[in-house]
């Protein structure tokens, strides 16, 4: 579902509060507020996702500004008598995570560009058979806020039509704990940035990481 393409920003935000109140099932599975301030944020980021992807619109921005953090929704108490968020618990430490983490909170690098289409493709046909690819949903992996963050790049993704034939087979890594569908289009400068010894050392031996950094460019 698109937004029309006219309005202030008041308006995309009753845009958005009209959507959930009319998908309550949506709404609870991928865990939209109910509130002005949620839409609002919400909003907000998503069109500061939109900028920060294109280099030309960084005049739009506040660079040194923080995402916003999304109110959050009350959660219905378990049987255990324990909070229950959709997005479950975080991972437990390691730093595969840190590294997964750190390449999410950036996900295209400083350059802001995604690798062409026929490596990205390539990397996933590797992925798409490798026994690494068995992290599971990253919805029930992350905490909410870098579940919301793979949301938005997911989304924003989606908008700049980056796709690849084996998408629906990639899931999170088991090594380095990065959401498939995205770092298949991650220049590998920036994977290697946040890649430390520890976690290249958990990499598939087949890995298209190793295999690049491997090969001259």
């Amino acid at each position: 579902m698109r937004k029309p393409q006219v309005g202030s920003f008041t308006f995309c935000v009753n845009f958005v509060m009209g959507v959930v109140r009319g998908n309550s099932f949506l709404a609870e599975k991928h865990g939209w507020g109910r509130s002005r301030e949620w839409a609002e944020g919400y909003v907000d980021n998503q069109n500061a996702a939109r900028c920060e992807a294109k280099p030309d619109w960084h005049s739009f921005l506040m660079m040194e500004a923080e995402p916003i953090t999304l109110p959050e929704r009350e959660i219905p108490d378990g049987e255990d008598g324990k909070k229950k968020g959709l997005w479950g618990n975080a991972v437990a430490g390691g730093k595969q995570l840190a590294a997964g983490v750190n390449i999410l909170l950036d996900w295209l690098g400083s350059g802001g560009k995604p690798v062409d289409h026929a490596l990205s493709h390539g990397r996933a046909a590797i992925c798409a058979t490798c026994p690494k690819n068995s992290g599971g949903d990253w919805r029930s992996l992350f905490t909410k806020p870098i579940a919301d963050k793979i949301r938005q790049q997911l989304e924003m993704k989606n908008e700049m039509q980056l796709s690849t034939p084996h998408d629906e087979k990639l899931t999170v890594c088991a090594a380095c704990a990065c959401p498939l569908q995205l770092k298949v289009w991650t220049p590998l400068h920036h994977i290697l940035d946040h890649t430390d010894a520890e976690t290249a050392g958990k990499l598939d031996p087949r890995c298209w990481i190793t295999r690049e950094e491997q090969t001259p460019a």
